[in-house]
C-alpha cells in the first residue's frame, strides 16, 4: 500500500500531504478538481511512469518551475520510499535516499493496476496496446521478465536500424553485424515468447471466469495468442527459419517484420473476434476481466497491487456496476476510486478525500 503522499507544483493540484489507509478511498469533487492527476501521481511513484503522459514536465502546474513528489509505501516484507523532482530541464529521481539514474528504479516491487474508461482501447485498440498489457503483466512477474523485454527492445531496435540503413545503401558494420544481431533476436525472442505463451494460458482461463461474472453469465468469451509460432517445442529454430524465409522482404522495406514484436492476444465472443463485434458494454466487461487478471498474476507472485479506478463505474450498467463492486472487495487491494458523488457508487468506501 502506499501509506503518504506529498505533491507541489503537480498540475492543478494545490500543495498538498495526505496520508492514507488501507481498504477503499474514494477522491470526490467536480470535474477538474484534480482527482485523475492524484490518481497519476499515486501510480507513477508505485510503477515510474504515468498514464497519462510520456512527457513528465506535462505535471508541472503552469505557475510553479517543478513539480515534487514524494512517496512512502510499504508492503508485507518491504517499504520504500521515494522522491521525484520535475523540472523544465531536469529529473531526480531517489528511492529509499539514494540517486537513481531511471525511473524503471520504481518499477515492480509495488505495482498498481489502473482502471479507466479508455481501457476499452484494450480489447479494441490496436494490437500494440494488447502486447504492451501483457509486458506489463510479465514485468510484475519477474525482474528478470523486465530485463528480458529491455534486451529484446534494444536488439530489434538495434537490427531494425541495421535493415534501414541496409535499405538506404548504408548498413553499419557489414553483414556480419546483421548475423550477430539476428542471433541475438532469436535467442531472446524465443525466451519472451515462452513467458508470454505461458501467462497467456493462465490469461485464458482468468479472463473468461471474471467475464461471466460481470456479464451474469449472458455470454461467452474465450481468449488466444495469436503469434508467428504456435508452441514451444524447437522455438528457436522456428524463428531463424521464419527471419530467413523474410529476409528478402525486411531488407526491402528496412524493419524486422517477424517475431514477439508483431504478437497479438485476442479476446472471442462465441467464433468471432471481440475487437469489431463487441458491444460497449461487452468491450468494457472485457476489458475489466482484463485488470482484474493483472491483480491475480502479481498477487501469485506475493504482490498485491494497489488498485485504481478512474470513474469507470459510471460507464456501466447496474448488474455490471454491482458485481464490479463486489470483486474489488474480493482483491482485498488497497483502492482508490475518483468519482464526482460518492452516492453513486454501489459501495461504502473506507475513506473519503474531498477536492475542489
Amino acid at each position: 500500500m502506499i501509506e503518504k503522499i506529498f505533491l507541489d507544483g503537480v498540475r492543478a493540484l494545490p500543495l498538498q500531504e495526505r496520508n492514507f489507509s488501507p481498504g477503499i478511498t474514494v477522491f470526490c469533487g467536480h470535474n477538474g478538481c484534480g482527482k485523475t492527476s492524484l490518481l497519476e501521481s499515486i501510480f507513477l511513484m508505485s510503477q515510474g511512469f504515468s498514464f497519462r503522459t510520456r512527457d513528465l514536465k506535462s505535471l508541472i502546474s503552469w505557475e510553479k518551475q517543478e513539480s515534487i513528489l514524494r512517496a512512502e509505501l510499504s508492503g508485507l516484507t518491504t517499504s520504500s520510499t521515494r522522491a521525484l523532482r520535475i523540472a523544465k530541464d531536469s529529473l531526480t529521481i531517489k528511492k529509499d535516499g539514494e540517486l537513481c539514474r531511471s525511473l524503471a528504479s520504481f518499477f515492480g516491487t509495488f505495482p498498481a493496476v489502473m482502471m479507466q474508461p479508455s481501457d476499452i482501447e484494450l480489447v479494441r485498440g490496436a494490437p500494440e496496446i494488447r502486447r504492451r498489457w501483457l509486458d506489463e503483466i510479465l514485468c510484475f512477474q519477474s525482474d528478470k521478465n523486465a530485463n528480458l523485454l529491455r534486451r529484446y527492445r534494444r536488439v530489434l531496435s538495434q537490427r531494425n536500424e541495421w535493415l534501414h540503413g541496409f535499405k538506404q545503401g548504408k548498413a553499419i558494420g557489414g553483414e556480419d553485424v546483421f548475423v550477430v544481431l539476428s542471433q541475438q533476436l532469436v535467442s531472446l525472442g524465443a525466451a519472451l515468447w515462452k513467458e508470454r505463451f505461458l501467462l497467456a494460458k493462465r490469461l485464458s482461463e482468468l479472463i473468461p471466469e471474471y467475464y461471466d461474472r460481470l456479464s451474469n453469465g449472458q455470454d461467452k468469451v474465450h481468449c488466444s495468442y495469436r503469434s508467428a509460432v504456435s508452441e514451444i517445442d524447437s522455438i528457436e529454430e522456428k524463428f531463424f527459419e521464419l527471419l530467413e524465409k523474410n529476409e528478402e522482404s525486411e531488407r526491402r522495406l528496412g524493419i524486422t517484420l517477424v517475431g514477439p514484436h508483431k504478437d497479438d492476444f485476442i479476446l472471442w465472443l462465441s467464433d468471432y473476434e471481440m475487437r469489431p463485434i463487441g458491444s460497449q458494454g461487452q468491450c468494457r466487461s472485457a476489458a475489466i476481466a482484463m485488470r482484474l487478471s493483472a491483480i491475480d498474476i502479481a498477487n501469485s507472485t506475493n504482490l498485491l497491487p494497489i488498485l485504481l479506478l478512474d470513474d469507470i463505474l459510471a460507464e456501466l450498467d447496474s448488474n455490471r456496476r454491482i458485481a464490479v463492486s463486489e470483486l474489488i472487495r474480493e482483491k482485498k487491494c488497497q483502492v482508490f476510486v475518483a468519482t464526482p458523488q460518492v452516492d453513486d457508487l454501489p459501495f461504502s468506501p473506507d475513506d473519503v478525500i474531498s477536492l475542489g
